[in-house]
C-alpha cells in the first residue's frame, strides 16, 4: 500500500516536471535556439568633447552608450515573430558602450583598405588579391525561353567601377571584413587623416579600436536608433518590429523597399522576381535594379540616424555560433525560457551530422544579421539571425564597423 503511494506521489511530480516545459513536436527537432548573451567588452564611454569634434571624423558614428558613467548598455530582447531554423530566445541583453558606423562599409571604403597593400603584407600575413571581394558572386541571368543564359554585369561593374563606390561592399567574407578592422585600427590610431582624433585621444589617455559588432552590439544599435526613438514620436507603426507584427503571413518586399514605396520615393528593386524560396518582390517599374541602394542613401524617415541598419545587404558580426547556437535535438526551450535537456529526443527523425555539430565546426561559423535585398522578408526582424562559415561569400551580405575605446595603458598590455 505504502508502496503504491510513494509511486502515485513520484508520478506525479514526474507529470508535473514534464508539464512546465514546452512539449516538443516533431518539427521542433529541427530547430536550433539562439542566445545572444555574451561577456561584454570593458570599453569606456569616450568624452563627449571627443564625439562632437567635426575634426575628429566621428560624426559618421553612432554613439551607443548611456549617459556619461555608465559602463553597460542593458535591454530586453523582442518577441521574434516566426523563425525559419533557429529561434532567437527572449533574454536581457547587455553590452559595453562602443561607436556604431552609420553606414554599411562601401566598396570605395574598402579600395583604401587593398591600397594599402604593404601594410597588408607586412601586418595581416595577406595578399591584397586574397583579400579581394568575390565577384563570381554575382549569378548569371537564368536562361528563359526567349533566350540562353546571360552574364550577370555587376561581375566586371559593381566591385571595379568607381560608379559603385558608395555602395555597400559584397562578396566579403567575415574572415576578409575583420582584416578590413584591423586595418581601420592602425589607420585611426596611426595615419595622418586622423591627426586631430589621435590627438584627442591622447589627452584623454584612450586608444580606439575597430570590430566587427557582436549580436548584442547589433541588436543594442537596432534599439536606440529605432525602436526607442519609435517609441518617442510619430511612425511608431512604420517601425520593422510593428510590421512585422501586423504582416506576419504577407511575405512581401524588404523594410527598405517598402518605405520607399510608402514614401513615395522613386520606385526601388530588389532581388530579380523571386527570393531564395519563390517569394515575388520584384518591382515591375524598376528591373534593371538588381542590387544593394547606395549605403549613404539615408532611409524613409521618422528613423535617419542609422542608414540600413534592417535590409539593403544583411551584416556579418564577431559572434561565433560556438556557445551561442544550440541544437535541440538535445535541449529544449521550457516555458521559463530555459534551454533543459529535452527528454523526448528522437535521434532518427532528422540527421544533423552534416551541420553545426562540433565545437570546431560551429567556432567557424558566424552570425549574420539585418536581413537584405535578395532574402526572404522574415530575416528584417530584427531578432532573426543566420549563421554563415567565416569563408563563405555572397552577393547579400556585407558588415559596418564599431569603435571601442580603452585605457593606452591596456592596450599597450596587448
Amino acid at each position: 500500500m505504502r508502496k503504491s503511494i510513494l509511486t502515485g506521489i513520484l508520478s506525479l511530480l514526474v507529470f508535473t516536471a514534464l508539464g512546465a516545459q514546452k512539449t516538443p513536436h516533431p518539427e521542433y527537432l529541427m530547430r536550433y535556439y539562439f542566445t545572444a548573451v555574451e561577456g561584454a567588452k570593458q570599453s569606456l564611454v569616450p568624452p563627449i568633447s571627443l564625439l562632437k569634434s567635426k575634426q575628429n571624423k566621428l560624426n559618421n558614428y553612432f554613439p551607443c552608450f548611456q549617459p556619461e558613467g555608465l559602463r553597460f548598455n542593458q535591454f530586453p530582447s523582442q518577441a521574434q515573430t516566426g523563425y525559419d531554423t533557429i529561434f532567437a530566445i527572449e533574454e536581457m541583453i547587455s553590452c559595453g558602450p562602443f561607436l556604431a558606423h552609420r553606414t554599411e562599409t562601401t566598396n570605395g571604403e574598402y579600395k583604401d583598405f587593398l591600397r594599402d597593400s604593404q601594410w597588408i603584407k607586412e601586418n595581416l600575413g595577406f595578399t591584397v588579391s586574397q583579400l579581394k571581394p568575390d565577384t563570381t558572386v554575382w549569378a548569371p541571368f537564368a536562361a528563359n525561353a526567349e533566350r540562353s543564359a546571360v552574364t550577370n554585369p555587376y561581375t566586371w561593374l559593381y566591385f571595379q567601377a568607381n560608379t559603385y563606390d558608395q555602395y555597400p561592399v559584397v562578396g566579403v567574407s567575415q574572415l576578409q571584413a575583420t582584416a578590413y578592422c584591423q586595418w581601420l585600427t592602425h589607420e585611426l590610431n596611426t595615419s595622418p587623416e586622423y591627426a586631430s582624433l589621435q590627438a584627442a585621444m591622447r589627452k584623454a589617455g584612450l586608444t580606439v579600436i575597430a570590430e566587427l559588432p557582436t549580436t548584442a552590439e547589433w541588436m543594442c544599435l537596432y534599439e536606440m536608433s529605432i525602436q526607442q526613438p519609435s517609441q518617442i514620436g510619430v511612425g511608431k507603426d512604420e517601425i520593422a518590429g510593428s510590421y512585422f507584427r501586423n504582416n506576419q503571413k504577407m511575405g512581401g518586399g524588404l523594410f527598405t523597399f517598402i518605405q520607399h514605396q510608402e514614401s513615395k520615393n522613386i520606385p526601388v528593386a530588389y532581388a530579380g522576381t523571386k527570393t531564395a524560396r519563390g517569394l515575388n518582390i520584384q518591382n515591375e517599374l524598376s528591373e534593371t535594379l538588381l542590387k544593394p541602394l547606395p549605403a549613404r542613401q539615408i532611409p524613409a524617415k521618422p528613423y535617419p540616424s542609422v542608414s540600413h541598419l534592417v535590409g539593403n545587404v544583411a551584416e556579418w558580426t564577431s559572434t561565433s555560433a560556438y556557445g551561442h547556437l544550440f541544437n535541440n535535438k538535445t535541449t529544449i526551450l521550457n516555458t521559463n525560457g530555459q534551454l533543459i535537456e529535452n527528454a523526448y529526443q528522437q535521434m532518427t527523425v532528422f540527421d544533423f551530422s552534416g551541420y553545426l555539430v562540433d565545437a570546431e565546426t560551429l567556432k567557424q561559423h558566424y552570425a549574420v544579421k539585418g536581413g537584405a535585398w535578395s532574402q526572404d522578408f522574415y530575416y528584417l526582424d530584427p531578432m532573426a539571425v543566420f549563421f554563415m562559415q567565416s569563408n563563405h561569400r555572397n552577393n547579400h551580405v556585407g558588415f559596418r564597423t564599431v569603435l571601442h575605446f580603452y585605457p593606452i595603458r591596456e592596450n599597450s598590455k596587448d
